[in-house]
């Protein structure tokens, strides 16, 4: 195994494209194609499914970029060892979350606290499934997710098989999102059976499993659906139609419509906001940064009900 070929499996797990990974690094497809068929047979794996639809790591080709990623993160360190003067010095962060503004307000203050460095942060913002692969295959160094009554045991042995750790946050109980001027808008409680005619939007549409979403809610029992993938779009409908969103009830100042308010749900359903990570990943001291800046926005945004 050589640096060379490391380093072509990194890029194009960053590009799920070989064509585009050569690009980045100025190289042409057919060495970088080589380069993996030559690793493959020193290996005796498969590192890549090829399909009519670009390329796809196979479960030993995981495993493999898993360590090909450290590699790389070491042999980097010590180029930088040694070259300390001729090179910048880069702050690199990645995080991975559900749709929550309380994160992004952190990652704001994270900036500002940056502001006379040279960094690179990346933010994915996704679902359930999402935030979890990306921690699990090391694209993101923490993420942020919640877990309901309904999926805790569930992602209890979840984390467990995936060598993954999670640490709660904050426990809310779960509330319903919805504009100033919709007819709930008076309630200081709301009922599913009152939210029956009014349109849910949410995130959860391709999640594997049901209770995968931010929300723990039977989508079987709506009858009114829009699927979203956004939180700019979440936003926009909310504070300008008839539809509701289930969540935290957090309530994030710029970083939501003010439009917008949370009312609690009628609901024994708490739903418990937490951080994940790998067991075998030590968080940096920019990482726990961050974290700080998270536990405040989380805490100056949850509803005064909880």
């Amino acid at each position: 195994m050589t640096f060379q070929q490391i380093r072509y499996i990194v890029e194009i797990a960053k590009h799920n494209s070989i064509s585009k990974a050569a690009s980045a690094l100025y190289v042409t497809q057919p060495s970088i194609s080589k380069a993996v068929r030559e690793l493959e047979a020193d290996l005796g794996i498969t590192i890549l499914d090829r399909t009519n639809k670009g390329v796809l790591f196979t479960k030993e080709g995981t495993e493999l970029l898993f360590y090909a990623r450290m590699l790389l993160e070491q042999m980097e360190s010590v180029v930088y060892h040694f070259n300390k003067e001729k090179t910048m010095d880069l702050t690199k962060v990645s995080i991975s979350s559900q749709h929550y503004g309380f994160v992004i307000e952190a990652v704001a203050n994270l900036m500002d606290y940056f502001a006379e460095r040279k960094y690179e942060l990346t933010i994915r913002e996704g679902k359930t499934t999402d935030v979890i692969d990306d921690v699990y295959a090391s694209r993101s160094v923490l993420g942020i997710l919640s877990l309901t009554n309904l999926n805790k045991s569930f992602f209890e042995r979840y984390f467990i098989s995936k060598s993954l750790m999670f640490t709660p946050l904050a426990s809310l109980r779960q509330h319903v999102f919805l504009r100033r001027e919709h007819p709930l808008a008076h309630l200081t409680c709301i009922t599913l059976e009152q939210l029956r005619d009014y349109p849910y939007l949410t995130y959860q549409q391709d999640d594997v499993l049901l209770h995968f979403a931010e929300e723990a809610i039977n989508v079987d029992n709506i009858r009114k659906l829009v699927y979203l993938k956004d939180r700019g779009t979440m936003n926009n409908l909310l504070s300008n139609t008839d539809g509701y969103n289930l969540g935290t009830g957090c309530i994030v100042n710029n970083y939501m419509n003010s439009n917008i308010i949370s009312i609690p749900l009628e609901s024994n359903s708490l739903i418990q906001v937490g951080l994940v990570k790998r067991n075998d990943v030590f968080l940096s001291e920019e990482i726990l940064v961050y974290i700080d800046f998270l536990k405040v926005a989380l805490e100056k945004s949850m509803p005064k009900s909880v």
